[in-house]
């Protein structure tokens, strides 16, 4: 049972691997299913089997999950048997790798600094603020985890005030469309009196009104589009 990372450096295969280090594995570009396979269990073995390194170990894990992408679907569980972790570990190393490549992780700290920021935000330049302020401060993982989730809050409430704002303008603004509605149903016979004159001037008077339904109406007629998910793996 070995637990120095150069020591599990020297046990990984050659042909399936351009870097190894600490915070994560580089795979060999166009590598085939059959060593990307072997690849896989060999390190849920060395997982499994080595006592320390764990953190190290679950970073290469999720490179090569990330690396073979969409080829173990569904055996996440399988895999994370064979390593003894949790399948949610796996999951989210997976995540956290495809999130933040090798190139972009900052030597000066652990992987779980990665982990905390990896899950939390998606977004390369945000994910490399949050690294850089970490390592700037020298934050533990716990100050870092409290930071980030502070954050999030405020982020949270600003858009449910904003959201709450666009909610009460709407309702406004629809409760003063009903009402000159309701006035317009009574009176809707009127107009046929009008001189063609008058019915110039009033048109000029509803022209922001009769803009509006058409944006309103153009909208209406818009197909619907689901959101595409970036974050899936």
């Amino acid at each position: 049972m070995r637990t120095d990372v150069q020591q599990l450096v020297a046990e990984l295969p050659g042909a399936a691997v351009a870097h190894a280090g600490r915070l994560g594995l580089a795979l060999t570009p166009q590598l085939d299913q059959e060593t990307w396979r072997h690849l896989v269990t060999h390190l849920a073995r060395l997982t499994r089997t080595t006592t320390g390194a764990r953190q190290t170990l679950t970073a290469w894990l999720g490179d090569a999950l990330a690396y073979g992408e969409n080829s173990y679907r569904g055996r996440i569980v399988t895999c994370a048997g064979e390593a003894g972790l949790e399948p949610g570990t796996l999951r989210n190393a997976k995540m956290v790798c495809a999130r933040i490549p090798v190139s972009c992780r900052h030597d000066a700290l652990s992987w779980t600094h990665h982990c905390e920021v990896g899950l939390a935000f998606a977004n390369p330049n945000e994910i490399e603020w949050w690294l850089a302020h970490a390592e700037a401060e020298k934050l533990s993982t716990a100050a870092l985890r409290k930071r980030i989730r502070a954050h999030l809050a405020r982020q949270q409430r600003s858009t449910s005030v904003a959201g709450a704002l666009r909610s009460v303008e709407t309702f406004q603004l629809m409760r003063e469309l009903r009402a000159a509605c309701r006035v317009v149903v009574q009176h809707r016979n009127l107009c046929r009196s009008w001189s063609p004159g008058t019915a110039s001037s009033a048109l000029e008077e509803i022209q922001p009104l009769t803009e509006f339904v058409d944006a309103v109406r153009a909208r209406a007629l818009q197909p619907s589009v689901r959101p595409v998910d970036l974050t899936s793996n």
